[in-house]
């Protein structure tokens, strides 16, 4: 009896491992080190016209871990630059603008024409030095050398001269080559902060901004546009040779081929698969300017394909991002879907691709031809992907007929997942606005559930509705042949809004599962349906809709708008960290410090009469904030518990800016 009932147990057991969802493995980016370093007793060294150098190359070649390059703000730098190897040690090398005072502080993303508030350096861009490569075959900016590490760009400009038509990439971190084969070539700690890096719209290829085939590496509040090619993908991140981990958060994206891939190539390391990626608070756009046909299109045909594609990567978040504006472009391009995740073993040279473990959550997902495919595999060939989560995301005007390749009766019009054989998928508590089908499946996925959707149930125009795969009715029928292990019992399709659905295709999930079909979005009870394209928390349930708290973990059904706004907002806590490097400003005689030297109290004097209050910071000379605060002309400013020693006072009103040295006895 004992062994019958063991036996009994051992396969209640094993059924319901079968039934559980397996949850993604999430990525370890924790050796990343993205807030600016403590840089006391760091050495400075000045760049540009007239400074302790004027040759960029040269003043890389001598600094030492431990120093930081100021280079003059508005100065240009010509050239290929590279990065050297300076041995061991985690001291870095900061390579940043003289007048970071002019730009935002950490965990804020720079917008080049932004006003400063300087006249001198009116807006953001102006504050910033530039280098430019201006090497007509193409030769990046910026490249590392093997086992380079400890390197950060701060408040930099980077682009092309505008005589360069042909750029293969901007920066390179990391090499895609074959003289990167191995993992001890591989350089580390390499973070671009705050730059703005940009191609420009005379050329035919500019290929992209950063490769990431480094490990340790971030791109962290820039603004990366302008890269786009007649014929070839372009990219304002890419990477394939790098194995991670890799940060991409708070930057502005434009790619005309993938706004962000990982994949593409095969990777000269054997058996490399990237890895522990994060990519957070970044807005992928694609401007209309570069669609043809478009009242704004400029006159440049771009090939055009998706926002976000992965044909290899593992253990990848995808969170708080806005990805906006993706269309067909066929026949060079694809069919404007916002999401590819797709492996591809490169014909073979890369049998170890992988796309698993793949949380993508809390996004808004805008403006595009389809939304997600997810193919499973190379064809057969290969690993297959799994374990993969799409929850919280706002999928808006998903649009066949607006944005799609205008193949009515294909798998890309306005479906919201095209999907083949991946194991272990879960879709939960997402709003989707398409036109198409739900699903379009086109192989079998093991282990698919689908819970606490709100989602748009419509006929497409080539007549297809719902949960949908090619030959089946829609439905019992395609659950039946496509999604077999979804059953009434483990409601695995459970607790969904289908607005326009055919609840008499969907009988077989009616007795412990719980689905609703209203007949229209009138139905649902959003809270400001009309003005949701302008605010998106429209779309979110009102108090007196039928569905509000009606998901099985009492929640409403669709977004949780809360989490979805959390997500949204950069939180990184950087503050007690260095900010910013400046020197005295030189056209600062209107102003006294009295006393200084100061043993405590201070206050500001200045004949300047429209100067009667203004914004006050006391930085240490590393840079680290001290106090900010308000203060009217000639009050009494009282100062923390501050060591003797040299501090910055920056004065701010009205778009002047004035730097003084404070003494403190």
């Amino acid at each position: 009896m004992r062994i019958k009932l063991y036996g009994i147990f051992t396969l209640v057991l094993w059924t319901l491992t079968l039934s559980a969802q397996v949850e993604p493995a999430l990525p370890n980016t924790s050796s990343i080190i993205t807030c600016f370093p403590d840089t006391t007793g760091y050495d400075y060294i000045t760049v540009g016209p007239g400074k302790d150098y004027s040759d960029l190359q040269l003043a890389i070649n001598d600094a030492q871990p431990g120093s930081i390059l100021l280079l003059d703000a508005g100065s240009i730098f010509y050239g290929g630059f590279s990065l050297p190897d300076k041995g061991a040690g985690d001291e870095w090398i900061i390579i940043m603008s003289s007048r970071m005072d002019l730009l935002p502080p950490e965990s804020t993303r720079i917008d080049p024409v932004d006003s400063t508030g300087s006249f001198n350096f009116p807006v953001q861009a102006n504050a910033m030095p530039k280098i430019i490569t201006n090497h007509l075959a193409g030769i990046p900016a910026i490249r590392t050398m093997a086992n380079a590490h400890h390197y950060r760009f701060v408040g930099i400009e980077i682009s092309v001269d505008v005589n360069v038509m042909n750029s293969y990439g901007l920066i390179n971190l990391g090499d895609g080559s074959s003289a990167q084969n191995t993992l001890d070539k591989v350089p580390y700690q390499l973070i671009i902060d705050r730059c703005f890096i940009h191609g420009h719209t005379n050329a035919e290829i500019m290929k992209f901004g950063v490769r990431l085939d480094c490990a340790d590496g971030a791109i962290i509040d820039s603004y990366i546009s302008d890269f786009h090619s007649i014929g070839f993908d372009a990219q304002a991140i890419a990477g394939f040779n790098g194995p991670g981990p890799f940060k991409i958060i708070n930057n502005y994206l434009e790619g005309a081929g993938e706004n962000v891939i990982f994949g593409g190539a095969a990777p000269s390391i054997p058996g490399l698969v990237p890895s522990d990626i994060e990519i957070t608070q970044n807005h992928f756009y694609k401007p209309w300017s570069w669609r043809v046909g478009h009242p704004e299109y400029a006159g440049k045909h771009w090939t055009i394909k998706n926002l976000f594609e992965l044909k290899t990567g593992k253990r990848v978040l995808l969170e708080g991002n806005i990805l906006e504006n993706s269309w067909a472009d066929l026949p060079i391009g694809q069919s404007g879907a916002a999401i590819l995740l797709t492996i591809r073993t490169e014909g073979g040279a890369s049998p170890q691709a992988d796309v698993s473990d793949i949380t993508i959550r809390n996004n808004i997902i805008r403006h595009v031809g389809s939304g997600i495919s997810l193919p499973g595999s190379d064809d057969g060939i290969g690993n297959r992907s799994a374990r993969i989560k799409i929850c919280n995301n706002l999928f808006e005007d998903v649009n066949g007929p607006l944005y799609g390749d205008l193949n009515i009766d294909g798998p890309n019009d306005g479906t919201f997942l095209k999907i083949g054989k991946p194991r272990d998928v879960w879709i939960d508590h997402n709003t989707i606005l398409q036109t198409g089908p739900i699903t379009w499946a086109f192989g079998v996925t093991d282990n698919f559930i689908f819970t606490n959707n709100l989602v748009q149930s419509f006929v497409s125009t080539g007549g297809y509705q719902g949960i949908y795969g090619p030959g089946q009715m829609q439905g019992n029928a395609t659950f039946m042949t496509y999604f077999p292990d979804v059953t009434d019992t483990n409601q695995h399709f459970h607790q969904n809004v289908l607005i326009g659905g055919n609840a008499s295709k969907y009988t077989n999930f009616n007795n412990n599962s719980k689905n609703y079909f209203p007949a229209n979005v009138d139905a649902v009870g959003f809270s400001d349906l009309a003005n949701a394209p302008l605010d998106y928390h429209g779309y979110a349930l009102s108090a007196g809709s039928p569905f509000a708290g009606l998901s099985d973990d009492g929640a409403d059904i669709g977004v949780d708008f809360h989490e979805l706004d959390s997500a949204l907002q950069v939180d990184r806590d950087c503050t007690s960290i260095p900010t910013y490097v400046t020197g005295e400003d030189e056209k600062s005689t209107d102003f006294l410090i009295i006393p200084n030297p100061a043993h405590g109290d201070f206050r500001i004097s200045t004949n300047l009469e429209y100067f009667r209050k203004f914004n006050l910071t006391i930085t240490s000379t590393d840079g680290r904030i001290l106090m900010r605060k308000m203060i009217t002309k000639d009050d009494y400013v009282s100062l923390p518990a501050l060591p003797s020693g040299v501090y910055f006072v920056h004065i701010h009103h009205d778009g002047t800016s004035v730097v003084k040295k404070l003494f403190l006895e």
